[in-house]
Order: structure tokens, then C-alpha cells, then sequence
């Protein structure tokens, strides 16, 4: 079996994290009308599903770095030590990401 090039296996990793966020926020755009709650024709955007959408992006964002952790266990017993630097490289930056947000 031919091994992809590294740049790659980053980009998929990525589009596994990037793809559920983007489909999650289309299914908030599109479902949701901020003009639903107005009264008497006051002009109010309310937040709407915001914190419902950040909950869930936020589990999603933990699922996939519990997944690439859990892939890091994995590569360390292999023999491919490149993609295990990246990995690590994906968890910190996730990481940090993460503990910013909060």
C-alpha cells in the first residue's frame, strides 16, 4: 500500500475537525430567523441557538482531539515518526486553542 505524502494526512485530520464545525454552523444559519421574536414591530435580533452552536462545536473540537490523542498512542508504537510530530503539533495548537475559547 503507497503512503499518502504528510501534508496530506495533516489536511484530512484537519477536514475532519473543519467539516462538522461548517456543517453544524450552516444548519444554524440556515434554520434559524432572527426576525422570529420581534413584537409589535420592534427591530430585535436575539442570539438565537449561539450557545447551543458553541456547546456543540466545542464537542465536536473535543471528540477530535481526543481522537488524535488516541492516534498518538497509536503512531508512538509505529514505525512513521513524522506524522506523530504533526500530530503532536495538532494537539497543542487544538489544546491551546481550547484553552483560550475558554
Amino acid at each position: 500500500m503507497e503512503k499518502k505524502p504528510l501534508y496530506i494526512q495533516i489536511l484530512i485530520r484537519l477536514a475532519f475537525l473543519i467539516l462538522p464545525i461548517v456543517a453544524l454552523y450552516f444548519l444554524v444559519v440556515f434554520n434559524y430567523n432572527p426576525h422570529e421574536h420581534d413584537v409589535n414591530g420592534e427591530h430585535r435580533h436575539t442570539m438565537g441557538p449561539m450557545f447551543g452552536f458553541v456547546i456543540f462545536s466545542s464537542i465536536i473540537a473535543g471528540i477530535w482531539l481526543i481522537a488524535i490523542i488516541i492516534e498518538l498512542i497509536y503512531k508512538h508504537f509505529n514505525t512513521d515518526k513524522r506524522v506523530a510530530y504533526w500530530l503532536i503539533f495538532l494537539v497543542l495548537m487544538a489544546s491551546l486553542g481550547i484553552l483560550f475559547f475558554i
